[in-house]
């Protein structure tokens, strides 16, 4: 037990880009291990399970579409690693899940591969900030607009704003971090880019990231 949030600040930036790193490689070996073109398409926090030294499993690949084949729809807590992250609300319900690509969040489309990568881009981003998906900043009349932490990631570098208004605090006490941190920003906002067609493949991903703190 603890504070809400207490776990987070036991992450540091290494142990993070450890988390995404093997994410990374996890997706993109089920995207490239067959001609199939195998979708996870439900990737999230809840899906990403970590052991003791912090490396990454994706887990539920498939059980998404048995859902949806059988009908059921049990409820699942979110939160990095079982409630890591500083917040306490579940993963929004299907019509509002904001890991899903918004191409995906249209009734009947077709699951695609840039769905995944849209979902592990928002990943990213909560790894980056330690805000919720659907985090909303108070309404000001420079940020009506903005109603999630992929848009909110994404105005603050169109405005240039400063990295210490976007970045979860606690990572800002690693200096050495700080240029890292800017690079995994810029691959999160290309994972997450409206047009999935400008979204890079997994593959692609692993290797920008493997270039990072190496």
């Amino acid at each position: 037990s603890g504070r809400p949030g207490q776990a987070t600040s036991s992450l540091s930036w290494s142990t993070r880009l450890r988390i995404a790193k093997g994410t990374a490689h996890g997706l993109a070996y089920l995207h490239e291990c067959s001609p199939r073109k195998f979708v996870h398409g439900d990737v999230k926090p809840s899906n990403i399970l970590i052991d003791n030294e912090f490396h990454p499993y994706i887990s539920d690949f498939g059980l998404n579409r048995l859902i949806s084949i059988t009908g059921s729809d049990p409820s699942s807590s979110g939160g990095f690693i079982g409630g890591a992250l500083p917040y306490i609300k579940p993963v929004q319900s299907e019509k509002t899940n904001y890991y899903k690509a918004p191409e995906a969040r249209i009734p009947g489309s077709r699951p695609t591969q840039k769905w995944d990568v849209y979902s592990f881009g928002v990943v990213l981003l909560e790894l980056l900030t330690g805000k919720s998906p659907e985090f909303s900043p108070p309404t000001t009349s420079t940020s009506t607009e903005v109603s999630d932490l992929v848009r909110w990631v994404r105005k603050g570098f169109e405005q240039e704003s400063p990295l210490s208004d976007l970045v979860d605090v606690i990572l800002l006490q690693e200096v050495h971090a700080k240029k890292e941190v800017l690079a995994v920003f810029h691959l999160a906002l290309a994972c997450t880019e409206p047009d999935p067609e400008v979204r890079p493949r997994m593959k692609n991903v692993c290797e920008s990231l493997d270039r990072i703190g190496t």
